[in-house]
């Protein structure tokens, strides 16, 4: 993990420069305040900051067992990031054909059960609270018309 900090480090320290680059092309004040530029250069600064603290703490840490591992995921690991992305894919695309509650259950339950490999009944009972759960959220106490399909649900 100490390769993996350092790396990490010097690239959002990168990102940082950058963002206080693009800061400091924009005004940082306005006449009645502070400007366009003022709150995306503190950001990089404080971004900055703490890429400079990890890679700190990176430089003086002592190597572990841990640090011998790789820092990517195995093969199962990939196929369950896999799986959740082309469910987010598929959640994406059919959400307008079957409207919100239909597809929001079918999600979750693909991702409890196929996915997580998780007990059916737990995974239907899951599905349905949160389901269940966000339309009251939203379109009961929110008001937020929620995307349905042709039969209005």
């Amino acid at each position: 993990m100490k390769k993996a900090d350092m790396l990490t480090g010097i690239v959002l320290l990168v990102l940082a420069g950058g963002v206080i680059w693009g800061a400091r092309q924009m005004p940082q004040s306005a006449t009645f305040g502070p400007g366009p530029g003022f709150l995306p250069l503190w950001v990089g600064v404080i971004l900055a900051l703490l890429a400079f603290i990890l890679l700190a703490s990176a430089w003086t840490r002592k190597l572990t067992q841990k640090d011998t591992t790789s820092p990517f995921p195995g093969a199962k690991a990939l196929l369950a990031i896999t799986g959740v992305l082309g469910g987010l894919a598929a959640y994406i695309l059919l959400i307008e054909v079957l409207g919100f509650l239909a597809d929001t259950f079918l999600y979750v339950a693909f991702l409890l059960g196929i996915v997580e490999r998780e007990r059916w009944q737990v995974t239907l009972g899951v599905a349905v609270l949160t389901t269940a759960s966000l339309y009251i959220v939203f379109q009961v106490l929110l008001g937020i018309t929620l995307p349905s399909n042709m039969f209005g649900f």
